[in-house]
């Protein structure tokens, strides 16, 4: 049994390494392609594409997967050895486990690239391009959420600090801003429970408290008042580019920010998506592996070919990802839970390849 499962695995890692090589040349041909069509320097096209390189492989390994299952059963049978296999007591039940261990490879593989490499890779681009935008200059030397839970950045004369922003308010959640006198030193604080947007720049911060005469030789002065009008440079719009730093957070990072967000009133939906998604794209890779499994019923047809296994592989995949950015798009809407539009989908998918197997397992 041992030299038989030897055998299974052996062909199912072959297909993989197939289908990752075929469809890394087909991404990298294209993305290269579209970057000397831009008029890229080479070693642009060269960072823009291993940065993106976490974002394709997310995409890719259920594919790979998918076609591991498809073409290792698709060999086994056209060889007849499949039936062979079969024959000689070797059970279905132990076959979907050993396809099952195989894929759990490729999902450990697609939980670290998403909860980790990507957000890393977001970083190096934020770093490296993103930055350099024109619009960037005027008001942000650099965005960042630190171990505090709160969000910062840099302008020429303060820094602000907010722990979340409301974007269908304009609201800015637990805001602090540290002024700089002309000499660059600390000169006033500013800290409020929120900072509501009016119109041109100019902010109601209310329950406020100003700490000012800080650089001066007296002590320093507190005020405290109900609402006070600041102007920041930063208008609604602007805050928007922040979102880009929520991207740069691994697994446990997001996870602890939107536990964070939960405290205020701010919809965290979003995030919340943006978490499940990550767990969902890891449970496609063994969903996908464990589909095709289904052909082991018919270990005696040899109709099943190369172009019929492509078919079927385009087919299911434009079915799956159609429905599962439906649900996602649904999701983010607010119109179903969070749980049904990430999991929905792999889960009933789950239970179809439970249905087949338990209604065939006897045969």
């Amino acid at each position: 049994m041992y030299q038989l499962s030897k055998l299974i695995v052996k062909e199912w890692f072959k297909a993989l390494i197939g289908a990752i090589i075929v469809l890394f040349l087909l991404i990298s041909v294209g993305d290269i392609i579209n970057g000397f069509l831009r008029n890229y320097e080479v070693k642009r096209i060269v960072i823009e594409y291993f940065l993106k390189l976490p974002e394709l492989t997310s995409r890719m390994l259920p594919i790979s997967a998918l076609l591991a299952s498809l073409f290792a059963i698709n060999k086994l049978k056209t060889h007849s050895e499949l039936m062979a296999i079969l024959a000689g007591g070797y059970s279905v039940r132990k076959l979907y486990k050993i396809i099952l261990v195989c894929s759990l490879s490729v999902a450990t593989i697609q939980f670290l690239n998403l909860g980790f490499i990507l957000p890393a890779a977001n970083f190096i681009k934020r770093q490296e391009f993103e930055k350099s935008r024109k619009n960037e200059s005027k008001y942000l030397a650099r965005s960042r959420i630190g171990k505090s839970g709160l969000i910062w950045y840099k302008t020429d004369n303060y820094f602000t600090s907010f722990k979340a922003f409301d974007s269908n308010k304009n609201i800015l959640k637990n805001v602090s801003i540290y002024t700089l006198n002309d000499s660059g030193k600390l000169d006033s604080i500013y800290k409020a429970k929120d900072a509501v947007y009016i119109s041109g720049k100019k902010w109601r911060m209310k329950d406020i408290q100003i700490i000012s005469s800080l650089d001066s030789k007296q002590f320093p002065k507190l005020t405290e008042s109900n609402e006070y009008i600041i102007e920041l440079k930063e208008e609604p719009t602007d805050f928007a580019q922040f979102e880009s730093d929520i991207t740069t957070l691994n697994l446990f990072s997001l996870k602890s920010f939107i536990n964070r967000l939960k405290e205020t009133d701010i919809n965290s939906t979003e995030y919340e998506i943006m978490f499940f998604e990550k767990i969902s794209l890891t449970l496609v890779c063994i969903i996908f592996s464990l589909f095709p499994v289904s052909g082991v019923f018919s270990p005696n047809r040899r109709a099943a070919g190369f172009g019929k296994s492509v078919v079927f592989t385009l087919l299911f995949s434009i079915f799956f990802w159609g429905l599962h950015s439906g649900m996602i798009s649904f999701g983010n809407s607010a119109k179903i839970p969070v749980i049904l539009a990430t999991l929905g989908v792999p889960a009933i998918f789950s239970l179809y390849i439970f249905f087949i197997f338990t209604k065939n397992k006897s045969l």
